[in-house]
């Protein structure tokens, strides 16, 4: 098991250059307390989320020396895939093969409106990106042709560090969408809210989808987290912001398993502390972990310590703290 960060922050949450400064912070101090991952994510249109990974990805890379640097996700059908191949090759190359590239569909359709791209067809353009990564990254030249691209003869400089090109992770919460990663992916990306029994269903449909295709199946969880010794000051630093965040995550459509919920202002945060969040003393945060691992097969996390509107920095590289001198030795974590 290896334990990461995510970060997702935007321009709610301060002045752009001061917020990626935080960031930046919040990597280096991933890599020095042995978390696995400093990764990325983006949404096209909003103010919650900046909105270029990558390049945000290369600057972690070059503050950091051990961590997994990449995204978690990036809506892969929004870019150009030979120039996702190129720039996540880069990423490889300048981090001394570090690079991770996690990747969705996206699930707002303003995300593709704003850069001009179909959302009727991005089932088909996400398959065939994800193809032509992969032959990208393992091949010196390579052909493809489907019903969206078609290159002939194509060449990516650089290569990857590795022969295998850069791991590329799925994420999915629907039927075909598990398929998927388990036909292509070299592993599955869980969304950041759905509970532990929504959880190890997926996990089971597509481990079975990954076994049929003869793929070892591996799955990353993302959870929001807040280890803490006081419960009052926890609450005070990390519950109404997370309730918030709960809410208008509910309201995008990227909570589906809340029966009974008919609008995000019923969500209580006693909801997604039971079986969503990883919340608690360092003993509980290692007791929740290790539910997700033992129930729902999870290998891999990745935690977002801090939302678009908070809690504030200092906050936050506290609580990595604690949980890198309390909570990873206990899950006796794989370094990166």
């Amino acid at each position: 098991m290896s334990v990461g960060v995510l970060f997702t922050q935007g321009l709610v949450t301060g002045d752009p250059h001061t917020v990626l400064g935080e960031i930046l912070e919040q990597a280096e101090a991933a890599d020095r307390l042995g978390f696995s991952a400093a990764l990325t994510t983006e949404h096209k249109y909003s103010d919650e989320y900046f909105g270029s990974p990558l390049h945000l990805s290369y600057a972690i890379a070059a503050r950091t020396r051990r961590v997994r640097v990449g995204t978690a996700i990036a809506i892969a059908p929004l870019y150009n895939p030979v120039e996702l191949a190129q720039d996540s090759a880069m990423l490889d190359q300048l981090s001394g093969g570090r690079a991770w590239l996690g990747l969705g569909v996206g699930y707002m359709p303003v995300d593709y409106s704003t850069v001009g791209v179909s959302w009727e067809d991005r089932a088909q353009r996400f398959d065939e990106t994800v193809r032509i990564l992969r032959a990208a990254h393992t091949n010196e030249r390579f052909s493809f042709a489907d019903e969206i691209y078609s290159f002939d003869e194509v060449s990516v400089i650089p290569r990857p560090v590795r022969p295998e090109g850069v791991p590329l992770h799925l994420a999915a919460w629907t039927p075909g969408g598990l398929r998927r990663a388990g036909r292509l992916a070299d592993g599955w990306i869980t969304n950041a809210l759905m509970s532990l029994p929504t959880m190890a269903g997926m996990a089971a449909d597509y481990r079975a989808a990954a076994g049929a295709a003869g793929r070892t199946p591996h799955v990353t969880s993302i959870r929001f987290c807040w280890p803490y010794r006081s419960r009052e000051a926890a609450l005070e630093k990390f519950g109404d912001t997370a309730l918030a965040m709960a809410r208008t995550l509910f309201d995008y459509g990227a909570i589906t398993d809340l029966p009974g919920v008919g609008s995000s202002a019923e969500i209580t945060l006693e909801e997604f502390v039971r079986d969503r969040f990883v919340f608690g003393t360092p003993e509980e945060c290692v007791e929740t972990i290790g539910r997700f691992r033992d129930e729902a097969g999870v290998d891999d996390f990745l935690m977002i310590f801090r939302y678009p509107t908070g809690p504030d920095h200092a906050a936050v590289l506290e609580a990595m703290e604690l949980f890198g001198a309390e909570v990873l030795p206990a899950l006796e974590v794989v370094p990166a």
